[in-house]
């Protein structure tokens, strides 16, 4: 189903009439979200997903997503972690979408002023995306991979994707191109599998570090790469 806050309020939309604060633990933190946010602009702009839970601000992009029955592009989702300080703060939950640049804006304005308490944009939006969640327990080690693979795979991919494009592609053949590159399963069968779709997640939001490694793990027809800078969720495109 859709994200939405865990409220009657999520069926319009709207969060509500009062201020949902996010206290960052740190200035770090926020300058770390501004940052995921500009990387994943260049990516995908249907909007960021805000888990709360506790202590944690769980923060999700789309990097990829199929559009619909036939499309052959798989689902890939980056995912980063934040500490949030609620010991000054009224404590809260939810699980919502935002547009990227209602986040991004508050943040730069938290980072030219040095404050860590961001409010949540009055409005939330719906994505197609969220409609398909990955587990959040059960995953199992499967492999682990130098990141420089990782990296490599990626570069490799967005050569593979520039060069079978001409310079005004229609939709429908850049679906097949995006399709044949990014969907094109990697690993092996017998161990793990992913789609070369997650290796460009963990390079272009930066997770990956110079000589660092990525932990491939599995779950429920998912898999996870974690790397030192965060994780991407994978599976093969499904219709959504």
């Amino acid at each position: 189903m859709a994200a939405a806050l865990l409220t009657e309020w999520a069926t319009e939309g709207i969060i509500g009439a009062m201020d949902y604060v996010l206290p960052f633990a740190t200035q770090n933190s926020v300058k770390d979200l501004q940052s995921f946010l500009t990387r994943a602009k260049t990516l995908d702009t249907t909007g960021v997903r805000f888990v709360v839970a506790h202590d944690v601000l769980a923060a999700s992009v789309s990097v990829m997503h199929p559009a619909g029955l036939g499309d052959g592009v798989p689902i890939v989702i980056g995912l980063r972690t934040f500490a949030l300080d609620f010991s000054y703060a009224e404590r809260f939950e939810v699980d919502t979408v935002f547009e990227m640049d209602a986040i991004s804006d508050r943040t730069q304005r938290m980072i030219s002023t040095g404050s860590r308490e961001l409010t949540l944009p009055p409005v939330a939006i719906s994505v197609n995306w969220t409609a398909m969640n990955a587990p959040r327990s059960g995953w199992a080690p499967a492999a682990v991979v130098d990141d420089a693979d990782i990296r490599k795979i990626a570069r490799d991919g967005i050569t593979k994707v520039g060069e079978g494009l001409p310079s005004n592609p229609g939709a429908p053949l850049l679906s097949q191109v995006r399709s044949a590159v990014w969907g094109e399963q990697l690993g092996d069968a017998e161990q793990v599998e992913f789609p070369a779709g997650a290796t460009l997640a963990a390079h272009s939001l930066g997770f990956l570090l110079p000589r660092g490694e990525t932990t491939v793990s599995t779950s429920s027809g998912w898999v996870r790469l974690t790397s030192a800078g965060g994780h991407v969720l994978a599976r093969p495109a499904v219709a959504l």
